[in-house]
């Protein structure tokens, strides 16, 4: 049986699932053979996963069931699969930050947060597809292939990265949760393309410890899920808060729609949106109007002043990712995708000076962003400014690729350089039939009080008005 309660496993959130092990219904082992099953059956090319971890799943897929019979479950999610970005090290497997020139890199040792979700009982799948380095919001790989977008049947349109295959896993059903990075919007621009939850992090608050790098100023680990619930379990297990005798789901109670205050940026975010977008997340927001939420405009003045720092500096990751990559790649230069290539030697060219006034204006702007949300109240927005392109569009042309990347992230990567907490909510659908995403930006640290927010919001956003 692969059903339960008439609902396929494999659309069930993670919590139903982990609730229906908790109940004897469902085995953990059956379960996450089911999961591998499907990956063989729909993953034919393994453009989602790089490499599926079925010795690891198996093994710890019998420890979940063997402590759900003895009623010693670890956490609401012991036994549920979930699938991990392929920059998260796994001991004894690959992890090659979605590149060819580290194909044979090794993990000596779980990343802590791998530590810490298998502490807490999650079953290992695999490692899911990524763009290369984590250096592109698009999801393009031209070595492994690019995981389709499954809401156009008719033309293969881009995932959204760098979380590409993780998000994917999830809509597809071949995970029931994935765990990807964000250091400019990697989990909440495929989050938004796919219609689920995605989470940022604040900077710091969960450990890189065994994560591959792309900034190590800017880079966060992020749940993304099918439903608000999920990522603040998965959040929770990410941050080591589970354990023998502490196996219930977070307290997302505490929140009013008609207590939130919600604020839209007048400058920046919504300007030059596709039609569509604009549409689905405008509806979005008159309905959490209808139900009782306070919307208002407020002028953001400290992103025009990040647009303008990016602009003056460029984007001063990409120096923190050639300082960390680029042996590798300038070994092997025609192994790494062209725009991916020129995007990281650009990073060599700047000065450690350029780098450092970069971050030290950041670190002076912060502050006020903090304190103009606290006075608006929580930012709204649109995740993502565009509908997902073509892969074809893009994979060979170099000028549309920029401008599809600059667009895709321009709303997201706001959060990472004014160091916010931010989540991406499933709002409505464009012209094309793409899920849209509705962003909540809000100072670092309140996580929490984020996902009660978004808790709240939820059911209003679900409402199919469009």
């Amino acid at each position: 049986m692969t059903t339960h309660n008439n609902t396929p496993w494999h659309e069930m959130s993670a919590l139903a699932l982990g609730d229906a092990i908790g109940r004897g219904e469902i085995d953990p082992v059956t379960l996450t053979e089911h999961f591998l099953a499907r990956i063989e059956h729909i993953d034919t090319k393994n453009e989602i996963y790089l490499r599926t971890t079925p010795e690891r799943a198996q093994t710890e897929a019998k420890a979940a069931a063997e402590r759900a019979r003895q009623g010693l479950r670890r956490s609401p999610l012991d036994g549920v699969p979930i699938s991990w970005k392929d920059l998260f090290n796994t001991v004894g497997d690959v992890t090659s930050h979605g590149a060819k020139v580290l194909q044979e890199r090794v993990a000596a040792a779980d990343a802590t947060v791998v530590a810490r979700a298998t502490e807490a009982g999650l079953v290992c799948l695999g490692k899911t597809n990524q763009t290369e380095f984590a250096f592109s919001i698009l999801g393009i790989n031209s070595n492994y292939g690019t995981p389709a977008n499954p809401f156009d049947d008719s033309v293969a349109r881009l995932p959204g990265g760098s979380t590409s295959g993780g998000a994917v896993s999830v809509s597809r059903g071949l995970a029931a949760a994935a765990i990807g990075s964000d250091t400019g919007g990697s989990v909440r621009v495929p989050a938004g393309w796919n219609g689920l939850v995605g989470l940022k992090t604040s900077f710091g608050l969960l450990p890189l410890d065994g994560v591959l790098s792309l900034s190590t100023s800017m880079d966060t680990v992020g749940p993304l899920c099918r439903d608000v619930a999920d990522a603040a379990a998965v959040f929770a297990a990410l941050e080591g808060h589970y354990g023998e005798g502490n196996a219930h789901p977070p307290d997302l109670n505490g929140s009013d729609p008609k207590r939130v205050h919600l604020a839209m940026p007048s400058n920046l975010v919504w300007d030059n949106l596709d039609p569509g977008v604009e549409n689905a997340t405008r509806n979005a927001i008159a309905r959490l109007e209808a139900a009782g939420v306070t919307v208002s405009e407020a002028e953001i003045s400290q992103f025009s002043e990040v647009e303008e720092l990016i602009s003056h500096f460029g984007p001063f990751h990409a120096a923190e990712c050639h300082a960390m990559w680029h042996e590798y790649i300038e070994a092997q230069p025609n192994l790494v995708y062209r725009p991916i290539l020129e995007r990281i030697r650009l990073g060599g060219e700047m000065l450690a000076n350029t780098v450092e006034k970069a971050k030290q204006t950041l670190r002076q702007i912060s502050p006020a962003i903090h304190a103009r949300i606290r006075e608006v109240g929580v930012l709204a927005m649109p995740t993502v400014a565009i509908t997902p392109p073509p892969i074809a569009e893009l994979e060979n042309d170099m000028e549309a690729w920029t401008e599809a990347n600059i667009m895709a992230l321009r709303n997201t990567r706001l959060s990472n350089f004014l160091d916010c907490s931010a989540i991406s909510l499933p709002c409505g659908k464009d012209d094309n039939g793409i899920p849209t995403g509705l962003m909540l930006m809000a100072p670092p640290r309140w996580e929490k009080r984020l996902l009660r927010m978004a808790a709240a919001l939820e059911p209003i956003l679900r409402t199919k008005s469009y």
